[in-house]
């Protein structure tokens, strides 16, 4: 059952607009947020530029995050450990009402 659930996470990261349980939690689309990170950013007085430099990234993995589009968990964990903290810290999953409305 625990390869399943990775299996269902990965793809809702990767694929966006899915629910974790292909619809069985109310059907709701969801999507990654990053303004959890960017408040972490401003709170301790960093530039996005700072969190590159801190983290290893690449100016796209920035460029990608403020767009809003996913990126790799992988990624994700390089930021935590830049930052030295939780990835509640960095993302927050948002139920999109726009696309749910349609269905």
């Amino acid at each position: 059952m625990r390869s399943r659930n990775i299996v269902e996470t990965q793809d809702f990261c990767y694929n966006g607009c899915r629910t974790l349980d292909d619809g069985k939690r109310d059907g709701k689309p969801m999507n990654i947020s990053y303004q959890p990170l960017w408040n972490t950013l401003k709170e301790r007085g960093m530039r996005k530029e700072d969190l590159r430099l801190a983290a290893g990234l690449t100016t796209n993995m920035i460029a990608n995050m403020g767009k809003g589009e996913h990126i790799s968990m992988k990624t994700l964990l390089r930021i935590c450990g830049a930052l030295k903290c939780d990835i509640t810290d960095v993302i927050e999953l948002e139920i999109n009402q726009d696309l749910s409305d349609k269905k």
